[in-house]
């Protein structure tokens, strides 16, 4: 349990820190599942960008889930 928590902890913290567009992209293709052409349609930007500012979504993603612990984090109560 604690473990689950913390990983959604992390992701919740991830997804506030990607910016407007790494948000939408990031979302657009895990969860609504278009294409990158779709994408870059809907959100005015080139297909390019779009590759781009998933690549950016996935490394503050990925960033976020190697932070170690806040030190505070064992005396968190859910």
């Amino acid at each position: 349990m604690r473990q689950e928590r913390l990983c959604r902890w992390r992701i919740e913290r991830a997804m506030r820190r990607m910016t407007r567009t790494e948000r939408a992209v990031f979302l657009a293709v895990r969860f609504e599942d278009l294409d990158y052409a779709e994408i870059a349609e809907r959100l005015g930007i080139s297909a390019a960008g779009v590759e781009r500012q998933f690549a950016a979504s996935l490394a503050t993603l990925m960033a976020a889930m190697d932070e170690k612990d806040p030190w505070w984090w064992r005396f968190r109560r859910w």
